[in-house]
């Protein structure tokens, strides 16, 4: 490419991009805040996160978790036009969703936000319109100004589910069981790491090549650190670098320096004080 083509393509480039800032913030104006009917069925995982669906030809596609008919009502958080590719629009669904699922004996339950964001799979001359934008959104959403003239054309009325009787109760006694689960953790994985640290002081050989590597690569992890519990529970040894003229006691210091510390830091993962 020669030089003036460069510039010219750099030149177009920007251009390009100021064009789609212009649409972005025009649509931005005309959509965030406001309030839409689904005109398809959406899905979200009902996280923080915005699950992505696409959208090709005015249908929606793809998409995981919980499945919500027409007529669904949302509101437009934002609007994001790309210069090479994408029309973006970030959906929250106004209504929450109740939630279902197993940890152990119990069935827990939990009202969730449930997020979408739609990518309009349209080409560059729609991106670049505002107009031609707008009618791809109206295809796949209807428009409202505000929630109650929304629900006032059609609604399909869900609600999200109350949690069921005697939830309060079923929450502590989980609460309960989870606090003894995760203390019963930290437990055996301290014990697990102290035992391999003291079967190594048992049966350590005492000649100096071992006795000065060993202290050597004690040294060398005397400081390691995890963090969080979550890291510490599942936590395994490696031998880090080289040192001293015994491999095994460069290792076996290693490894009684690192469980210590693990075991030590551990302590601080039993929770409300149980054991």
């Amino acid at each position: 490419m020669s030089r003036t083509s460069w510039i010219w393509a750099v030149l177009f480039a920007v251009v390009s991009m100021a064009a789609h800032a212009d649409v972005e913030d025009e649509l931005r104006a005309e959509l965030v805040g406001r309030f839409a009917l689904t005109r398809d069925a959406v899905i979200s995982e009902c996280t923080d996160h915005f699950t992505d669906m696409r959208v090709v030809g005015g249908r929606l596609a793809g998409g995981s978790g919980a499945r919500f008919g027409t007529g669904e009502l949302v509101r437009i958080d934002n609007v994001n036009v790309g210069a090479l590719s994408g029309l973006d629009v970030n959906l929250t669904l106004v209504e929450h969703f109740l939630l279902s699922f197993q940890d152990g004996p119990f069935t827990l339950h939990d009202q969730r936000r449930c997020r979408v964001q739609l990518n309009f799979e349209v080409p560059r001359e729609v991106r670049k319109d505002t107009a031609r934008s707008l009618a791809a959104v109206a295809a796949v959403l209807d428009l409202f100004d505000d929630e109650a003239a929304a629900k006032r054309a059609g609604w399909n009325k869900r609600r999200v589910e109350d949690y069921p009787a005697g939830w309060e109760k079923t929450k502590r006694e989980y609460e309960t069981w989870k606090v003894a689960q995760t203390n019963e953790l930290v437990r055996q994985k301290s014990e697990r790491v102290l035992d391999e640290a003291e079967r190594i002081l048992s049966y350590m050989p005492g000649d100096d090549d071992y006795l000065l590597s060993f202290g050597a690569g004690a040294k060398a992890r005397s400081s390691d650190s995890w963090s969080n519990c979550e890291a510490m529970l599942s936590a395994t040894f490696y031998v880090s670098g080289s040192g001293g003229k015994s491999k095994r006691g460069w290792s076996d210091g290693q490894l009684v320096a690192w469980a210590t510390q693990l075991a030590h830091a551990l302590q601080g993962c039993y929770l409300q004080g149980r054991r």
